[in-house]
């Protein structure tokens, strides 16, 4: 089995933070790439028109190695 994991990472207004922790998996380790990159644009793709402060997304493997990140900013 081969895991990877998308954190989304919110900012709020207010500044309050919250995070979700997704893992993506799969007997294939190219399929659990896939699945974990496209979590990762799906989060991406809300985050681009976001109200919150921040609003961002990292994937890393289950070795804990960083293999795409990105933050939007948006303005009060």
């Amino acid at each position: 089995m081969y895991q990877n994991y998308v954190v989304e990472v919110k900012k709020t207004q207010q500044g309050e933070f919250e995070h979700n922790v997704f893992w993506l998996y799969d007997e294939d380790p190219d399929k659990a790439m896939l699945k974990a990159e496209s979590k990762f644009h799906e989060i991406l793709s809300a985050a681009a028109v976001s109200t919150m402060a921040e609003h961002s997304a990292i994937l890393f493997t289950s070795e804990g190695f960083p293999k795409e990140h990105k933050c939007y900013k948006h303005g009060v």
